[in-house]
């Protein structure tokens, strides 16, 4: 068999491709270029991995091939192995964008949840790749490995999304808040998710989360909270309702009792006033009573006079006339002289 050469082309779209070619000859060459690595499997096992370079299969020149030289038989040789080229050049950078199903503890609904964001990763591990990835396929495009990926990222972020919802950290109205958070509590959780894959994760942002809003479930939580707050105002007005009737009922039921008081105390004052009435009315009774024999006693002698006129004083000074009924009185006595 002719001695071959093993070479990637035209692979720049390509993150893996496997060579057509299994069958190789003691003195074939494998040429790996600076932007790849070579990986050489045997029923699924790998070899060996190669570096950029030219590379001659031959005995003790590649480790983990002399074995498989050895069971060779005949002149020349021939070994079968599968070679896998990888490039570690195209950018593993993708933009993102998924629906979620966001579960409402409260209403037990499913929200419709719109987040996109982008993501970058590296080939860490390249045999893992190959084998934990492109499985049964010769190639793999790197928009062929963005379908791979949405799939973890979208239940990453769910999770992550759940988890705090249950938590009561968030609901569906403040789930724009987790934004700084979710990125790089996602990125973690991604890591580990990947890692087994033999992809690294480089960078991760989560650059926007929403609900939609025109969703019915979205509509009807709205409602339902709109229906709370209202029961809680008109709750609160009734309540306060209540408190402002309290207070008039104290405020009246006091005025009510300071104006028994007042009036009590105002029949008291009427019932004196009376009795002073009376008295004055006795007073000037006695005084008037038989005026021409007063008359003629105080011709016949001043005392009497003076007597009634100092009497009358002492009325004035006491309070039980006024000034007026004092005045008169004393003229109507006067005039009798």
């Amino acid at each position: 068999m002719a001695i071959t050469t093993i070479e990637s082309k035209n692979t720049d779209n390509y993150l893996i491709w496997k060579h057509s070619n299994r069958d190789l000859s003691i003195g074939s060459q494998i040429i790996v270029n600076e932007s790849e690595e070579a990986l050489l499997f045997e029923n699924g096992q790998l070899l060996h991995i190669l570096q950029a370079g030219k590379h001659k299969i031959s005995s003790g020149n590649i480790p983990g091939l002399d074995g498989i030289i050895r069971r060779s038989v005949g002149n020349t040789p021939i070994i079968k192995i599968d070679t896998w080229f990888v490039n570690k050049v195209v950018s593993t950078d993708y933009k993102w964008g998924i629906q979620l199903q966001v579960k409402d503890n409260l209403h037990q609904l499913l929200v419709p949840v719109g987040s996109y964001g982008s993501i970058l990763l590296k080939i860490e591990d390249p045999a893992s790749f190959v084998i934990q990835v492109a499985g049964k396929n010769e190639r793999l495009k790197k928009e062929e490995l963005k379908n791979f990926i949405l799939p973890c990222v979208e239940r990453g972020l769910k999770e992550y999304i759940a988890e705090k919802i249950k938590e009561g950290i968030l609901d569906v109205f403040n789930i724009e808040s987790v934004l700084g958070k979710a990125s790089n509590n996602v990125k973690d959780s991604l890591k580990g998710v990947f890692e087994k894959y033999g992809l690294t994760v480089v960078e991760f942002f989560v650059q926007g989360i929403q609900v939609q809003g025109e969703s019915p479930e979205y509509k009807k939580i709205k409602e339902s909270l709109a229906d709370a707050a209202s029961l809680k105002i008109r709750s609160k007005a009734a309540s306060e309702a209540d408190a402002t009737s309290l207070k008039i009922r104290a405020k009246a039921a006091s005025e009510a009792k300071q104006f028994y008081k007042d009036q009590k105390e105002l029949d008291v004052l009427n019932k004196s006033l009376e009795e002073v009435q009376n008295q004055t009315k006795e007073i000037n009774k006695a005084i008037d009573t038989k005026p021409n024999e007063k008359q003629s006693e105080n011709k016949q002698g001043g005392g009497n006079l003076k007597d009634k006129l100092e009497y009358l004083r002492e009325l004035l000074d006491s309070g039980l006339i006024t000034k007026a009924e004092y005045d008169k009185k004393r003229f109507k006595l006067l005039d009798q002289i």
